[in-house]
């Protein structure tokens, strides 16, 4: 079988075929690895994601539904042009979503918050105190804490910067620590499931099904705010390590007092 013994819907149908194979493969490393549970709506991927697929997957099948026909001389190179439009957007998009991952889940103070890679400057990665911190990953969020400097004019500059604009501690490697360093300051400013139960009923109890099914005890894990682009989330943690376990869409900082939390469905 050759290009020319096909219709333009068989065409048409292989290229889709492709086409929805690759963005699957980009869905799955978009969804499952940069911007795993509630990352992914916190973090503002959907939009992005679906104008990326959906340009690969009904995009190039369209065009060569309407070029495509087996006796004109320029089908190979139309073919080839279409596949090189689709593959450079696609390219251009995925490029795009890179330099946007996830890169670091840093404790700070009385929350975590989620730091993508192009709000790293490269000269900052330099003066990360460990090897790890000194590249971006690309296999989803380093967890690691973050630590005001000791010298109190250092510690007055940044913060006046952060204030007029520039990166906050969480978005600058030179301060990261290991997460054992401040687990016992971020377990301090966590609070129990319990006290979501009254403004996040739905996620209370997902999250509870979840413990109950890996068997975790729920005296054993706290919840602490998540700070991301497009709001405040919640993260499970681990109470005697502060380490990440479940994240979670509905407001960490949210009060008894201060009305319903999201409702989407908490997602890990």
């Amino acid at each position: 079988m050759t290009i020319r013994s096909l219709n333009r819907w068989q065409a048409s149908a292989g290229h889709f075929s492709f086409s929805l194979a690759l963005g699957l493969a980009i869905f799955t490393l978009f969804r499952f690895i940069w911007y795993p549970g509630a990352l992914f709506p916190l973090g503002g991927a959907g939009k992005l994601l679906f104008l990326v697929v959906g340009i690969d997957v009904v995009l190039g099948p369209l065009l060569t539904l309407i070029v495509f026909h087996p006796k004109k001389k320029s089908l190979i190179w139309d073919l080839a042009v279409i596949v090189a439009v689709q593959l450079g957007a696609l390219g251009y998009g995925v490029w795009v979503m890179a330099q946007s991952r996830p890169v670091y889940l840093v404790g700070a103070i009385d929350r975590y918050e989620l730091v993508t890679a192009n709000n790293i400057h490269p000269d900052e990665l330099a003066a990360a105190a460990q090897p790890e911190w000194k590249s971006l990953s690309w296999f989803g969020p380093v967890v690691v804490g973050t630590k005001a400097p000791d010298n109190p004019t250092e510690r007055i500059d940044q913060a006046l910067a952060a204030l007029n604009g520039g990166p906050d501690l969480a978005q600058l490697p030179r301060y990261f620590v290991p997460l054992s360093a401040i687990a016992d300051k971020l377990v301090e400013k966590s609070r129990p499931l319990a006290d979501y139960e009254t403004i996040a009923r739905e996620h209370i109890t997902e999250l509870r099904r979840w413990l109950k099914a890996n068997g975790i005890d729920e005296s054993s894990v706290a919840v602490l705010p998540l700070k991301a682009r497009l709001g405040v989330g919640a993260v499970l943690i681990d109470r005697n390590t502060a380490i990440p376990l479940r994240t979670a869409t509905f407001d960490g900082y949210a009060t008894p007092n201060s009305g319903p939390a999201d409702n989407a469905e908490p997602t890990r």
